[in-house]
């Protein structure tokens, strides 16, 4: 398991990355649709850009080469920004890099658009699989910010399959923070959140996959959209110190911008 009290510079190969994070070398790259992190040393993939969604409408393939109009290395922080087609004008800058202590791993993600009136209750899904996290044929348990969010599952954007079976829970603002082997922590900003879906394998005491769907809100050309996440290895912080660690996420100022 890996140790992320240290972290050095990334490393670009063509369309993919990698950092030395707590001894372990973590791939930040393409899978299936996805752009996120993996390593030989650790089941899954984590902090992963996944798809979006929109009312009618989702793509579980819009994060791929074809789709990626920039990537580069600012500081300890990793910069991607794609421009998904056939999604009107949309612009999606994700950036990965360490913690401000280094105890863990942000993504920040911000969305923008050239368009007026095209992207409604538009949602950036991204996420994080554990040991078992395939979720295909699982329950699907989804907790909603608001009341008005709660709808977005069966708006269309959701498959038949996937609300065959989808249960909406009670509205939190909390993320599960708990996910994948040894007692990952990962948590997410309240406000930033629409819905955050995972599955709900019997007998497991933590989801093996978690889906965060980002904003929920229209956008429109001139606003900007940001979120972001933070996954922290159990050897940088006991696991028994979750509460600590989830108030001194939430506590940090966010960055002005995703640059």
């Amino acid at each position: 398991m890996v140790n992320p009290r240290e972290s050095t510079t990334w490393r670009l190969a063509g369309h993919s990355a990698a950092i030395e994070w707590g001894g372990s070398t973590w791939t930040l790259g393409f899978e299936a649709g996805r752009f996120g992190l993996r390593s030989e040393g650790v089941a899954g993939e984590y902090l992963t850009l996944r798809g979006l969604a929109a009312v009618g409408r989702r793509d579980d393939g819009a994060f791929t080469p074809a789709s990626l109009v920039a990537i580069e290395v600012l500081h300890s922080r990793l910069l991607a920004t794609f421009e998904p087609s056939g999604w009107n004008g949309l612009t999606v800058r994700a950036a990965w890099g360490p913690s401000r202590d280094g105890r863990g791993m942000d993504l920040e993600v911000q969305a923008s658009t050239s368009t007026v009136g095209e992207l409604l209750r538009l949602e950036v899904l991204v996420g994080s699989r554990g040991i078992g996290g395939d979720r295909a044929a699982r329950p699907l348990l989804v907790a909603p910010r608001d009341r008005v969010v709660a709808s977005l599952s069966y708006d269309g954007r959701e498959t038949d399959d996937a609300l065959s079976r989808l249960a909406t829970l009670p509205i939190s603002r909390n993320s599960p923070g708990v996910l994948g082997p040894a007692g990952y922590l990962e948590f997410v900003h309240p406000q930033d959140v629409s819905r955050t879906i995972t599955d709900a394998a019997p007998g497991a005491s933590n989801p093996g996959d978690v889906e965060y769907a980002l904003f929920g809100y229209d956008l429109e050309k001139g606003v900007v959209l940001r979120g972001r996440l933070r996954g922290i290895w159990p050897e940088a912080s006991a696991p028994d110190c979750a509460a600590d660690e989830r108030r001194r996420f939430l506590d940090e100022p966010p960055p002005l911008r995703t640059a």
